[in-house]
């Protein structure tokens, strides 16, 4: 399933692929959690990318990452994700393949993968940015009484 667009002229380069049966393309979508809860995998093998929110979110809903690794995705490759190089499709269709017909190794990753999930919400953020706002403050005041004699 492939949800979202393309930019003009990439659905015309790959139409002979997308046309393939077992490839579905739903176009822009306001499901996409209840897309991602009734899909095993996510494939995001962005060329670059900063940091993909829809990684975490598909974390969130069970899916196994198979990113690359400009993805900017929370993961470790054979712990609870796969990665690939950026641009080699050979490797990214051997992960497909793997998971496919490993079937274990899937829920294991999918496992591993959800285990992690409460570390990589906005709250987990909120609590690790406000650690360290204080440890910031706590820097500079002793560093101000330093400075001001006031020991």
């Amino acid at each position: 399933m492939i949800a979202g667009g393309f930019v003009p002229g990439y659905a015309e380069k790959l139409a002979s692929m997308l046309s393939h049966p077992s490839v579905h393309v739903l176009g822009h979508r306001t499901d996409v959690p209840e897309l991602m809860r009734q899909s095993d995998i996510l494939v995001l093998s962005s060329l670059e990318e900063g940091s993909a929110l829809v990684t975490s979110e598909a974390r969130g809903s069970g899916c196994v990452l198979l990113v690359s690794e400009a993805a900017g995705a929370i993961c470790e490759h054979m712990e609870n994700a796969l990665i690939h190089r950026v641009g080699d499709v050979s490797t990214l269709s051997q992960h497909i393949n793997l998971l496919q017909e490993d079937r274990q190794l899937l829920q294991r990753l999918r496992a591993a993968s959800l285990r992690l999930v409460p570390e990589i919400t906005w709250n987990a953020a909120g609590v690790k940015l406000l650690d360290v706002y204080r440890e910031v403050i706590a820097e500079y005041t002793g560093a101000k009484r330093s400075c001001d004699g006031t020991m």
